[in-house]
């Protein structure tokens, strides 16, 4: 009877003991697509599949992807019959992805026109089916190709952050459940955040977020196989950075216009910048502030790949989200043209958009609208 009472005692207490197996860092597996070509006067024709090849390097290096073999993507496409190459619509996108098992699939497109290559790529969500994020960089020098796929590998990277947990604290020292195999590298940042107050719908009761409260940065010092020794840069207060806390990476924004261009480009002044878009700003405005649904949507995504630097735009993006987003509309369109409202603003690198995210990640209705607030909130951060 005693040795029954303790081993049940023994499964009582581990039961709520952490279990090691959970915390063991996952990969975030992706797959990426032939880039399509746009214009003439290329080298090769097989150009859109090399700089698939560079991204998929990329993606690899960092250390934190897992990416899809190239010959088991062909078998899918293949098989599916399905063409592989360029900017496919969300739902071919997420049907591949399905089939795949990723999380999210990039594809975009290579354009040359006159003397100025421009990469475009797109990020889709195969959960969702929706475009996450969108990023481009041009440059006026064929050579430079290969240096603007790491610079725009680096600014997609920053849409999947990694986290973990505080799992130490010794004085000015913190050591993090990330390391070797998460990616991480010395060098790197990360936000620290306190968990607050579960953020619940006011009908349904159910729980949406947690409220996530910045105690402070650190500085990744030396890393391990499964852990990261870090110096804490600062904190809100002394000792407010503890055992437990939330760590989130940070990615720089990556300023793409201080390359090295010909002098013919540097020229032109950065508010005209070599558009891919057949719309003028004006139109843009006009289709942002029409009433029509599906108008606001197709300019917002226009702006996030062809002007999203432009102050002008973000302005009006930025009045329009305030203006629409605590709404209750049954429209399936109104999600969509929301949450590519706030693409625009956390593709935009301003953090002056920040208080109009956090707003809407915390007042919305739409729960859509919440998570896509949420996503471009951290961007900015």
């Amino acid at each position: 009877m005693k040795r029954l009472i303790a081993l049940l005692l023994v499964l009582v207490f581990s039961s709520f003991m952490p279990c090691k197996a959970g915390a063991e860092f996952k990969k975030t597996k992706i797959a990426v697509l032939d880039f399509k070509l746009q214009g003439h006067g290329y080298e090769t024709e097989d150009m859109g599949v090399i700089v698939a090849e560079w991204f998929i390097t990329a993606f690899v290096k960092e250390g934190r992807f897992e990416v899809v073999e190239r010959g088991m993507l062909n078998k899918i496409i293949d098989e599916q019959k399905l063409s592989m190459t360029g900017v496919i619509d969300e739902t071919t996108a997420t049907k591949i992805g399905k089939l795949l098992g990723v999380k999210a699939i990039i594809s975009g497109s290579v354009m040359k026109l006159e003397n100025i290559w421009e990469i475009n790529a797109r990020i889709i969500d195969v959960e969702s089916a929706s475009i996450i994020a969108a990023e481009n960089v041009k440059s006026s020098q064929a050579a430079q190709l290969q240096d603007l796929v790491v610079q725009m590998s680096e600014m997609i990277i920053k849409n999947f952050p990694l986290e973990g947990y505080i799992v130490n604290r010794n004085d000015k020292s913190v050591t993090i459940d990330l390391g070797q195999r998460a990616g991480v590298k010395p060098g790197m940042k990360f936000i620290v955040y306190q968990e607050g107050k579960l953020i619940k719908h006011p009908k349904t009761g159910e729980i949406l977020d947690v409220e996530r409260i910045e105690t402070g940065t650190i500085l990744i010092k030396n890393v391990r196989s499964k852990i990261s020794k870090a110096d804490i840069l600062c904190e809100d207060t002394s000792g407010a950075i503890a055992y437990g806390q939330l760590v989130q990476s940070v990615v720089a924004q990556i300023k793409t216009e201080k390359r090295p261009y010909t002098a013919t480009v540097t020229k032109k002044p950065e508010k005209k910048p070599v558009k891919s878009s057949s719309k003028s700003v004006a139109e843009l405005i006009n289709m942002l502030q029409s009433d029509d649904l599906k108008n606001k949507t197709a300019a917002a995504k226009e702006i996030a790949i062809s002007y999203s630097k432009s102050p002008e735009l973000l302005e009006v993006v930025n009045e329009e989200l305030l203006k629409e987003y605590s709404k209750k509309s049954n429209d399936k369109y109104f999600a969509d043209a929301m949450a590519w409202l706030c693409n625009v603003l956390g593709g935009s690198g301003d953090k002056k958009y920040i208080q109009t995210l956090e707003k809407v990640a915390k007042e919305a209705p739409n729960r859509k609208l919440k998570k896509y607030a949420i996503k471009n909130l951290r961007r900015l951060k």
